[in-house]
């Protein structure tokens, strides 16, 4: 096991099952991605963000059988090797019938309020409940505190970097993680530096996020379309063309870099999951075994030689 290092996890929207089976999914799509790209499957110190149980009463559960329960997990992870490698025939296409068949009569109000959004950004204000909850201003009630879920989660989030001080971090954010990350990472401790970022499936580009991004920043004074000093070395961002919620994949076009001069790397991946026989190119598992996340994590994880220069230049550069 790499000594000092730590590989951060946080998932995105969505119910997910316990704790520690999503975690173990996470870890395991990790060590296939490495050994799929003949990278040494090393150990390595593994730790996820759960934040699912602060919108959601009960997990789901890996081991009910009915497809019709609330509680049933249709994401499950599995080997590549496992999965019937189907593409899909016309993902946008089946999220527009998607849109049209339950949200018809919709549609005109709010293209309205969102001044002419695309596709994927009206899917996004449909389907994920989760983002109007993290923006929104009213407080939910969580273990027995009535609370912002979006200061319940950045806490959550923020406490286990601090109890990871002083190791080397690199923070893996899928989806809506992506967005809970920037944001710890911009606002709640400066302090906290992590090496690497990973974003993988990542919204922040969408236009829904962006205007609550301009809100905020209008409103604070704070400019949310920087990247985070703490950021050290690097910020991957990765999507697949196909992926309606990253649709936006070039996030820095909007991003400017840091005072480190750290700019985001944009990178075009292929999410090979899939579901119900149908590719899913959002699916945590699959960008989790890109050769692009294996070479990522191969460079965090590989013990370098001491050089005093280089030790010197790192030491009072960052």
């Amino acid at each position: 096991m790499s000594k000092n290092k730590i590989i951060i996890g946080i998932h995105g929207l969505g119910n997910k099952p316990p704790k520690e089976i999503l975690s173990s999914w996470w870890k395991a799509s990790i060590l296939e991605g490495l050994k799929k790209n003949n990278y040494s499957a090393k150990d390595f110190e593994f730790e996820m963000v759960y934040w699912a149980d602060v919108l959601n009463k009960e997990p789901l559960n890996p081991d009910e059988p009915n497809n019709k329960n609330s509680r049933y997990v249709f994401e499950k992870y599995l080997p590549e090797e496992n999965l019937i490698k189907e593409e899909s025939l016309g993902l946008k296409q089946k999220a527009a019938g998607y849109l049209e068949k339950y949200y018809g009569k919709f549609l005109v109000n709010e293209i309205i309020s969102l001044k002419h959004p695309t596709l994927t950004d009206l899917f996004i204000h449909f389907n994920l409940k989760e983002l109007k909850v993290y923006f929104s201003s009213l407080n939910l009630r969580y273990n027995g505190d009535e609370r912002l879920a979006r200061e319940i989660i950045m806490n959550r989030f923020a406490e286990t970097l601090r109890r990871n001080r002083g190791k080397k971090i690199l923070l893996i954010a899928h989806s809506m993680g992506s967005i809970i990350a920037h944001d710890v990472l911009l606002e709640l401790d400066p302090e906290i530096s992590i090496e690497t970022l990973i974003t993988i499936g990542s919204p922040l580009g969408q236009q829904y996020i962006v205007s609550n991004y301009k809100q905020e920043t209008e409103k604070k004074s704070k400019d949310k379309f920087i990247i985070p000093e703490n950021i050290k070395k690097s910020w991957y961002n990765l999507s697949d063309m196909n992926d309606l919620v990253a649709i936006h994949h070039f996030l820095g076009e909007l991003y400017k870099e840091n005072g480190k001069k750290i700019k985001v790397i944009d990178q075009l991946v292929h999410n090979s999951s899939v579901k119900s026989g149908n590719r899913n190119p959002h699916l945590s598992y699959g960008y989790l075994r890109t050769h692009e996340v294996a070479d990522i994590i191969n460079t965090f994880l590989v013990h370098k030689k001491f050089h005093l220069f280089n030790w010197l230049k790192e030491k009072f550069t960052t």
